[in-house]
C-alpha cells in the first residue's frame, strides 16, 4: 500500500545527533525502550497495520508510525501500543516477537528534542536465546537506516550495529552491580515472568549463564486460560484472553465490555499457575537447589509471584524494579 502525502514531510534533516546506545525489549506483552530523557517507556506489544481509510491517533500509550520512501510517500502505516489493542491489532504473544521487532523498533528510534536526525552506534535487543540463528538474523537486520514519521514528526535514524542480548542477562548484570543478591559465592538465578511464557536461568558465582539449567515456564497467557475456563460455567462463552491479562495487570479483574468479573476466582487460579511454575522449576533445577542462593523474580508479571516470595522466605524474591530492571541493565 502506497499513499502520497498531502503535505510536505521531507523536512531538511538537522545535523545528526549521536545517541551511543539504544535499548529495545520487545516482549510478548510489552515493548520497552529508554527515551531521550532517560525515562523507561512501556507500551503494549501490539501492532495494528492501517489502510488508507483507517484512522489512528497516538497517545501516551501509543506510537503512530508512517514509513516513508525517499520521495516522501507513505510506504506503510501502523500504530503500536494501546490504540493498536483497541483496534484489534496483532499482539506479540500470538506470534514471533523477533519478527515483529522490525516494526516495534520504530518506537525506540527517538531523536533528541529539537532534532530530527539521530545515529545509534549500538541497538541492544533482548531475545529468549542468542544462540537461535534465525531470530538473531531477524534482529541483526535492524541495523539499517530509517526514514519515517513518528507521531507526526519526521525522523531520519541510523542504527550502525545490533547487539542481541539473552533475556535475564541484563537483569542479572544490574542485580550484581546494585547488590540485589546477598552473596555472589552461590549460584543465583533470574526468573522472568512474561505474558506468553516465562524463563528461568541460573548463573554461576563467576557470572556465567548455566545454559543446561534454562527452563521455560508458563506466562500469564496460561493464567488467563485458567481464568477463562473457571468463568465458562457462568459466561457460557470464551473470553478474550488479552483482555483478561489486561484486567489482571490493571487490577480490575473485569473483562472488557463483557463485564465478566473474576475477582472471586483470581487467587485460586493464580495459585494454581504459580504451582505449575514451581513444579517446573523443581524438576529442572533439582540437581542445583542445594547450591542456589537466591532467585530474583522480574518481568511484568513478577508482582503476581509474591506468594512464592513468602513461601520460600525470600529465597525467591520479587525485584524492587521488576518491570524496568532488564532495560536498565541493557544500557549499563
Amino acid at each position: 500500500m502506497t499513499a502520497t502525502l498531502t503535505q510536505n514531510v521531507i523536512n531538511a534533516p538537522t545535523l545528526p545527533v549521536k545517541r551511543p546506545i539504544a535499548a529495545l525489549d520487545a516482549g510478548n506483552r510489552t515493548t520497552q525502550w529508554i527515551d531521550p530523557a532517560n525515562v523507561v517507556r512501556t507500551i503494549p506489544s501490539c501492532i495494528k497495520m492501517l489502510e488508507d481509510w483507517e484512522e489512528a491517533q497516538p497517545d501516551s500509550g501509543s506510537v503512530l508510525i508512517e514509513v516513508l520512501t525517499n520521495s516522501g510517500e507513505i510506504q506503510e502505516r501502523f500504530i503500536i501500543g494501546e490504540e493498536a489493542q483497541r483496534q484489534k491489532g496483532v499482539s506479540a504473544f500470538t506470534g514471533n516477537k523477533c519478527e515483529m521487532a522490525k516494526r516495534l523498533v520504530y518506537a525506540a528510534l527517538e531523536p533528541l528534542p529539537g532534532t530530527n536526525t539521530v545515529i545509534f552506534d549500538y541497538l541492544r535487543v533482548a531475545l529468549p536465546d542468542a544462540r537461535n540463528t534465525e531470530n538473531v538474523g531477524l534482529l541483526k537486520a535492524l541495523a539499517a537506516t530509517y526514514f519515517f514519521r513518528r507521531n507526526g514528526e519526521t525522523v531520519h535514524a541510523s542504527v550502525r550495529e545490533v547487539e542481541c542480548v539473552d533475556e535475564t542477562r541484563p537483569a542479572y548484570k544490574f542485580a550484581v552491580s546494585t547488590k540485589l543478591f546477598k552473596s555472589q559465592k552461590h549460584i543465583n538465578g533470574i526468573l522472568d515472568l512474561g505474558g506468553g511464557t516465562g524463563i528461568g536461568r541460573l548463573y554461576s558465582p563467576s557470572g556465567n549463564l548455566m545454559r543446561q539449567a534454562d527452563v521455560i515456564v508458563p506466562g500469564t497467557f496460561q493464567l488467563a486460560k485458567k481464568i477463562d475456563s473457571a468463568l465458562m460455567p457462568t459466561t457460557n462463552q470464551s473470553q478474550d484472553l488479552a483482555q483478561i491479562m489486561d484486567a489482571i495487570a490493571n487490577g480490575s479483574y473485569q473483562v472488557g465490555v463483557s463485564g465478566a468479573n473474576f475477582a472471586h476466582l483470581f487467587s485460586k487460579c493464580r495459585d494454581a499457575w504459580l504451582e505449575e511454575i514451581r513444579a517446573t522449576l523443581r524438576t529442572a533445577w533439582s540437581q542445583y537447589f542445594n547450591e542456589v542462593g537466591e532467585v530474583l523474580i522480574i518481568g511484568g508479571s513478577a508482582p503476581l509471584a509474591k506468594p512464592i516470595e513468602e513461601s520460600t522466605k525470600g529465597r525467591f524474591k520479587v525485584a524492587p524494579n521488576p518491570q524496568t530492571i532488564s532495560l536498565l541493565g541493557m544500557v549499563m
